[in-house]
């Protein structure tokens, strides 16, 4: 009786997150973001495109000043703790799960959303590192910081700060389950439970995380600059063959494409599980701008020059996107997708199990082995990089030092809980609760388009000089940003 009762309660939960995703994003949030993005491509001259010629020089720049200082992070090591939270599930598992519910026309609405995502990301970076605070010897912030400083709405910063946290764990409910997944094809599935494999990987997930996060910033910092490139580069190859092996079906795929894109029916029909909310959702999900979850990794970086963060995230966005791509053509030109291949309880193939059966095609059963091991790699950089953004906005709260220990054994636990968990309720609370953080995120940007303006219009007067950019907010008018004068 009690079990059943607690059966009901948890189906009425899941009906009520359902319904709160339905509003968030079927109703005004895709409306705003758009807005928002159009609004600052226009005004700020298209940013994403104009400052792209920049992003390589600022990203391997040397900056002498932190030189011998351990807690300083470079612009590269922010921009892989950036990376590291978006290539993974997101991007790879996130886009296989996004072809089978919008249909192949998911992909046009995805670049037209990160085209636009990219003004927002070089704004809400730039805002990240204007009002960061020192941390010790390094820096601290995010979107709780420019809520609090730039438009003095502490009350909102904190509600932003718990909204953040809330997702990050929601999301490691999500890494730990699609890592135990993947182990799966491993263990028959009758044994499974028997074997007590989620227990085991959960054991090792801990491990994992504990040694990262009491090791600190620097620990993150290195794991994601070293792993994160090295994957990527192997999944974009990988995804290239099978494309390549493929070949013969381009025209057919093309054509998918461009019908599901503007089926205007699909579009009207059923908005919020349209082929273009789907697209937006899943183009948000992958690359984060907006969120205002990066801004926490931005901030940290030591450099002279706020706009500098905005550029390489802009172009952290673009990265993100090529790989997404890949990944939903990856699953198009599958066999797998083509032919509807369903699992042994008859349902479509979809997620990690559809992108594993792609790869089986590609490369046999050395696909298996190589998909295990990317899965769960990916998956950790993304693991580390939630959990570093996190403590950022936990620290914007309270940064005692018993508070942040709490922070890191609660999630670790989190994450062992993930291992055992149902995905449904995990996914869509995660929607629901990133929804409604990047409202406040999108909300506060617009707002502080003003100081967002005069940092860019002072990096591109001084880059025009040709002058390494620097930085003073007593010159520009900006206040409360006490890390820049």
């Amino acid at each position: 009786m009690e079990s059943s009762v607690c059966h009901g309660c948890l189906l009425h939960l899941e009906a009520y997150i359902n319904w709160l995703d339905d509003i968030i994003w079927g109703r005004y949030f895709i409306v705003i973001l758009l807005a928002v993005g159009i609004y600052y491509s226009i005004r700020l001259k298209f940013p994403q495109v104009l400052m792209a010629k920049y992003a390589l020089s600022v990203i391997t720049e040397k900056d002498h000043g932190a030189k011998g200082n351990k807690s300083h992070i470079s612009p590269y090591e922010a921009l892989m703790i950036s990376m590291g939270t978006r290539v993974g599930i997101g991007t790879i598992v996130g886009m296989a799960v996004a072809v089978v519910q919008g249909g192949p026309g998911v992909i046009v609405w995805m670049w037209l959303a990160a085209f636009l995502n990219g003004a927002i990301s070089v704004a809400e970076n730039t805002l990240g590192q204007v009002y960061k605070s020192r941390d010790g010897d390094g820096f601290k912030g995010g979107a709780p910081y420019y809520l609090a400083k730039g438009l003095g709405a502490r009350k909102l910063a904190i509600v932003s700060s718990a909204l953040m946290i809330l997702t990050g764990w929601s999301f490691s409910v999500l890494f730990s389950y699609t890592i135990y997944t993947s182990f799966e094809p491993w263990v028959p599935a009758a044994a499974a439970g028997a074997s007590h494999l989620s227990l085991y990987v959960g054991a090792g997930i801990v491990v994992f995380a504990s040694i990262m996060f009491f090791g600190g910033g620097r620990y993150i910092a290195r794991f994601t600059s070293y792993v994160t490139p090295f994957m990527s580069v192997g999944f974009i190859l990988i995804a290239l063959y099978s494309i390549a092996i493929h070949w013969d079906k381009a025209g057919r795929i093309l054509g998918q494409i461009l019908d599901s894109a503007f089926d205007v029916g699909s579009i009207l029909g059923g908005f919020a599980g349209s082929v273009l909310v789907i697209g937006i959702k899943r183009a948000m999900f992958a690359n984060e701008a907006g969120l205002g979850s990066v801004p926490g990794a931005a901030a940290a970086a030591h450099t002279s020059h706020p706009v500098k963060q905005g550029i390489v995230q802009a172009f952290c966005v673009f990265v993100d996107t090529l790989i997404a791509s890949l990944s939903v053509l990856f699953v198009l030109f599958s066999d797998s997708y083509g032919n509807a291949l369903t699992d042994a309880d008859g349902q479509r193939l979809t997620a990690l199990p559809l992108v594993q059966s792609a790869m089986r095609e590609s490369l046999g059963v050395f696909g298996n082995y190589y998909m295990t091991f990317l899965i769960v790699v990916l998956t950790a950089t993304v693991l580390v990089g939630s959990y570093y953004i996190g403590q950022m906005n936990l620290k914007y709260i309270s940064d005692k030092r018993l508070t942040v220990n709490a922070y890191r054994i609660v999630t670790i636990g989190v994450l062992f809980i993930g291992a055992q968990a149902s995905l449904d309720l995990a996914w869509n609370t995660a929607n629901v609760v990133m929804g409604l953080c990047a409202t406040i995120n999108i909300v506060a940007v617009f707002l502080l388009f003003k100081v967002v303006k005069v940092s860019v219009d002072d990096f591109l007067n001084q880059k025009r000089q040709g002058i390494n950019p620097t930085f003073s907010a007593r010159k520009l008018g900006i206040e409360n940003a006490e890390c820049w004068d």
